[in-house]
């Protein structure tokens, strides 16, 4: 059986959502608890084969069976294991934290934004989050514009997101937040609609190996969106952009750096795709 046992939060708080295996309280198997009811009653009610089955366990000595079906898995159990040591880790980063730790900080804001469901907490994520972001740490700052756009905990609210991705973007220089700010001007979310600063923003991006970056970049050069079509950029990015389609596909399944580049390439002259795979090889040479 697994039973929530607390830990506090930053805040002095309990956190409710963080369990380890342990004994199980008295009435956890309230069909075998009988304090409430009369002896005689409490016998009367017991099946035979309940104990028929008992006596089977006990004799064949199937406890690893019996561990899994009164207490929720035995010791050895593989995803019981990964539950505990990810609970184990939680309260070791937690307590480092909680000495002022920066790094520890942004690390259990992490495990509480995307643990498994058992551990995840969003308010909590938050509170770290908003403790790290406050001194600096661009990628709480950058989670925190991430809770906001996506309405996680707090209440969505594109313009706060638009503020901590700016800071991490700026400060940080963190690539995520630089894609994160391009794709709201992009869209028009939290700041006016703005090609040219979504152009800027997903460059930067670009530039540090962003693949969903480089795959808008093939899509405004070929589209023509801010400074004309170009078609040796747009094939420079949308090339680049299928070493990482992985990812692209990750984020979203309809965008194909491939049909991209067809689509691009069938404007183009030899000579144009030759001026577009060497400024391609040059810039995987500076990398």
């Amino acid at each position: 059986m697994i039973v929530r046992t607390p830990i506090r939060g930053a805040n002095g708080s309990i956190l409710t959502n963080t369990i380890r295996p342990d004994r199980a309280p008295a009435n956890s198997f309230p069909y075998l608890n009988y304090d409430s009811r009369p002896p005689t009653a409490a016998v009367k009610t017991v099946p035979m084969r309940t104990f028929l089955f008992l006596f089977m366990v006990a004799t064949l000595g199937l406890s690893g069976f019996a561990a899994w079906f009164f207490f929720g898995g035995p010791e050895d159990d593989p995803a019981r294991k990964r539950h505990n040591a990810l609970v184990a880790k939680i309260a070791n980063v937690q307590s480092r934290a909680e000495t002022g730790d920066l790094t520890a900080q942004f690390e259990v804001g992490k495990l509480y934004r995307s643990a498994s469901p058992e551990t995840r907490d969003f308010a909590l994520a938050f509170e770290w989050f908003t403790k790290a972001a406050g001194k600096g740490h661009v990628g709480a700052q950058y989670n925190l514009g991430g809770m906001y756009a996506s309405g996680e905990y707090v209440r969505q609210d594109y313009f706060r997101a638009v503020e901590w991705y700016r800071l991490a973007a700026n400060l940080g220089h963190h690539l995520g937040a630089q894609f994160s700010l391009g794709d709201l001007y992009f869209r028009g979310q939290g700041v006016p609609n703005n090609y040219a600063e979504a152009l800027g923003w997903y460059t930067k991006a670009a530039t540090q190996g962003h693949s969903v970056a480089q795959y808008r970049l093939g899509v405004m050069y070929s589209e023509g969106w801010v400074e004309g079509f170009d078609a040796i950029r747009a094939y420079k990015w949308f090339t680049l952009a299928l070493r990482g389609q992985d990812r692209i596909t990750a984020f979203d399944a309809t965008l194909d750096a491939r049909a991209g580049l067809s689509h691009v390439a069938a404007k183009m002259n030899e000579n144009q795709i030759k001026r577009a795979e060497e400024a391609v090889a040059n810039w995987l040479a500076k990398r």
